[in-house]
């Protein structure tokens, strides 16, 4: 009858529309060339690339922290990369490019600290510049923090710690840098600095001292660390470096000699370069 074929006919075009729409790719938004570099450099990724070695992108814990990064990052894009995830693992020049950025992350990292071991071997003048550095960095974020006014109303109590944060980089920085600094900043600024350093010499005894400066840099590395995260990548290095600064002087006040620090270090690092340049670069 006319009523079974057309009834026939909307079954057949209903099954032919369920059938397209099951074939059809992810609904969601299309990941960029330009988004899947930025998802492949995210911190977590790249350490978890590390990690992986020669497995890379077909790794379950890099495919876990790509997913992560983009939950995090963009959540607009979190079911499509889901969903390409597994696609870049089976793509060579997905797999070359992620293997790329994750050998020069070593490598950076091994730069960066082969840097910080030339200063240590300075003795105590390396550590000192080292420490300025470190200070410098935690002023510099705390200025960036205090000049976004709006943590005010959203984040008081890290707003409040920054201030703290900047005093606390500034009278560091003072017992670091060279006397002769202090007499030009004074004489130019017309600031009491030294007067300044003398009250803390009085009242704050501890700061003369390497083993107190060291307390100090590690009661400043937790207070960024109690803010940071991945996300926060800021507060996270200069928070870790300040700890380091911390237990380098903490480490001197105990008798142990930077150089012998450094050389343990250097050890370290030798180990872990070694076990990179051996292991085969694979497609």
């Amino acid at each position: 009858s006319d009523s079974d074929s057309d009834s026939d006919s909307d079954s057949a075009m209903f099954g032919s529309k369920k059938s397209a729409a099951a074939s059809s790719p992810s609904s969601g938004k299309q990941i960029s060339e330009e988004l899947q570099e930025t998802l492949l450099q995210d911190p977590r990724v790249q350490q978890s690339l590390v990690n992986a070695g020669e497995a890379a992108l077909k790794d379950p814990e890099v495919q876990r922290q790509i997913i992560e990064a983009c939950k995090d990052r963009f959540p607009e894009y979190a079911a499509e990369a889901k969903a390409q995830v597994k696609v870049w693992a089976n793509d060579p020049k997905v797999q070359a490019k992620a293997k790329s950025m994750a050998k020069a992350a070593v490598q950076f990292i091994g730069s960066a600290g082969e840097q910080i071991l030339k200063k240590i071997e300075q003795g105590p003048a390396g550590v000192r510049f080292l420490a300025f550095v470190a200070s410098a960095t935690s002023g510099g974020l705390a200025v960036m923090s205090l000049l976004n006014v709006l943590l005010i109303f959203s984040h008081l109590v890290l707003y409040m710690v920054s201030v703290y944060q900047l005093l606390f980089s500034l009278t560091t920085m003072l017992f670091e840098m060279n006397p002769d600094w202090v007499v030009t900043i004074e004489e130019k600024s017309r600031i009491p600095v030294s007067a300044y350093q003398d009250m803390l010499l009085v009242n704050a005894r501890f700061l003369s001292l390497t083993g107190g400066r060291g307390l100090f840099y590690l009661f400043q590395g937790t207070l960024w660390l109690s803010f940071a995260s991945f996300t926060e990548l800021f507060k996270l290095a200069a928070g870790l470096f300040l700890l380091f600064v911390g237990l380098l002087h903490v480490l001197m006040h105990f008798g142990v000699a930077p150089k012998d620090v450094a050389t343990k270090m250097r050890e370290g690092y030798s180990k872990v370069r070694s076990s990179s340049s051996s292991a085969p670069s694979g497609p």
